[in-house]
């Protein structure tokens, strides 16, 4: 009996998926039964390298259907497959005014001009498509395709990425950014590229050389040097951005993403194989995301993260990234596949694969211009609060991120913690509207306790409309940064100053906090 591939497990699953999306357009349904026949006969011999047969066909049609548009596209494909390129240039913008006109009628009256060595003209036609559907990645992947073949890889990877923005369901753009990205110096946006033709082409020959090469590229730049050096080179980009006020920074996506890479154990094991099997780079980017959740949590907009963790969630994980890599290493992937294990897990991730494939979409993208997320917690900058007026008009900010940094789990890593630790110490500096005292008291000395003991300061001030320190105020606030010690002793450690708290009833921490107000003359 002959094997399934990794490959043909899903094929039929895929294929059930598209069909659901197919659409039937109006002017087919304009073509009577027995026509219908004919018009398949002549797509059947097109597919079959009988172009020229396929046209008198079409001629033959065109006579009972006067302007029906798939006759005229198809008749038209049929001239490009026989290589009659002027004839499509010549009659193929007469379709332009039908009312069906699609995207594809542009492009190949463009990839005919191309083809006759008029790369102007082919892009101003699809410029032309573009000005009708501006959310055609057919277009921008054409013009993207004239770009690549001038050797001008900017402009190409510009219009590539265009296309994955405006149509992200669309395979080619991504294709084509792999290919490209897979020869600079940053192969990790191949590996990205390549991994959501996988998804969205899945069973395919692209869909096995885009598994082949990830494999490839994990291999070629994660090396080992001598004894015990392993070398990883997924990127160059290694420069953080900032504005001039530090309120907006840009870290490098590949490069938090490399920094896991060199953390994760599995490196280790690596030394003693010389070479990644895939098992090895399923750990190792599993350990990636974990970095990357630790260190930068929510801040990039790849939604192909969010697929990881719900695969790793799914308890998919290393069944998605066997069938994913099969085509580089099969003798491993077969052997895995085989086992008892194996089998089972890939049989419960194919039935998961097809009702959970990743599909990216305008409002979840995977694409370069799009990394960062926009900071869902709107942190005023540090010149929206220089002044007094800038304080008060963003008091209700200053309430919202002190309740925020107050609930939130201590990480010493994540920058939007450090940001709004920051607006709250400008705001509480600058603002008029209160006295903050801050005194001796035992969270001066750790700064996330600090930050907390400033925000209960500014809930409570806020809240309460108090506008000076007391006692009573105090002992609340002091009652908050306990509980939020308490919450996350794990992170901070012990902090000898705050231990005595923990040993004191209620009446004894009050008359405490009162004595220290008493000390330092709140």
């Amino acid at each position: 009996m002959k094997r399934t591939t990794f490959y043909h497990v899903l094929i039929i699953l895929f294929a059930l998926a598209c069909a659901q999306q197919a659409r039937a357009q109006r002017s087919i349904d304009l073509i009577n039964d027995q026509d219908r026949v004919l018009l398949d006969s002549a797509v059947n011999l097109m597919d079959n390298g009988k172009a020229k047969d396929a046209i008198k066909i079409f001629d033959k049609l065109r006579k009972n259907y006067k302007d029906n548009y798939i006759l005229e596209y198809e008749r038209l494909y049929a001239f490009y497959l026989a290589g009659d390129y002027k004839r499509i240039v010549k009659e193929g913008p007469k379709l332009y005014d039908n009312p069906e006109i699609e995207p594809q009628c542009y492009q190949l009256v463009g990839n005919a001009q191309d083809v006759l060595g008029d790369a102007e003209a082919a892009m101003k036609t699809y410029d032309e498509g573009l000005k009708i559907f501006p959310n055609s990645g057919y277009l921008y992947l054409e013009k993207g395709n004239i770009h690549m073949l001038h050797k001008r890889y900017s402009e190409a990877a510009e219009c590539y990425t265009r296309g994955v923005e405006v149509q992200p369901d669309f395979a080619s753009n991504y294709y084509r950014l792999a290919r490209l990205y897979a020869g600079t110096t940053e192969p990790l946006w191949a590996i990205i590229y390549g991994e959501v033709v996988c998804n969205l082409v899945p069973g395919t020959e692209r869909c096995a050389e885009m598994g082949k090469l990830i494999y490839d590229l994990f291999n070629e730049n994660v090396t080992v040097e001598g004894e015990d050096k392993i070398h990883v080179t997924m990127t160059k980009d290694n420069v953080i951005h900032m504005t001039s006020d530090s309120s907006i920074v840009r870290v490098p996506f590949p490069m938090v993403y490399e920094m896991g890479l060199l953390k994760s154990p599995a490196l280790l094991e690596v030394t003693k194989t010389k070479k990644l099997t895939v098992a090895q780079i399923a750990e190792l980017r599993q350990e990636a995301l974990a970095h990357i959740d630790t260190v930068t949590p929510g801040y990039f907009n790849l939604s192909l993260l969010d697929f990881h963790r719900k695969l790793i969630k799914s308890g998919h994980w290393m069944a998605y990234n066997m069938w994913l890599m099969s085509p580089g290493d099969t003798e491993e992937t077969s052997q895995w596949r085989d086992s008892e294990e194996g089998a089972r897990q890939l049989q419960e991730f194919a039935t998961w694969f097809a009702r959970n494939r990743f599909v990216p979409t305008v409002d979840e993208p995977t694409v370069m211009t799009k990394v960062f997320k926009t900071d869902e917690l709107d942190i005023p900058s540090v010149d929206e609060i220089a002044t007094v007026e800038g304080c008060r008009a963003h008091r209700d900010d200053a309430l919202r991120l002190a309740k925020w940094y107050l609930e939130q789990p201590v990480n010493m890593q994540d920058m939007a913690q450090s940001k709004v630790r920051q607006f709250l110490m400008l705001w509480m500096t600058n603002t008029d509207e209160f006295s903050f005292t801050v005194g001796g008291n035992a969270a001066m000395g750790h700064i996330e306790l600090f930050a907390a003991y400033m925000a209960a300061m500014t809930e409570h001030a806020i809240e309460f409309k108090v506008n000076k320190t007391d006692e009573a105020m105090y002992c609340e606030v002091m009652l908050q940064v306990i509980d939020y010690y308490k919450r996350n002793k794990g992170v901070l450690g012990t902090v000898e100053s705050m231990e005595k708290y923990l040993t004191m009833d209620g009446p004894t921490l009050r008359e405490t906090f009162a004595q220290e107000c008493r000390d330092y003359k709140f």
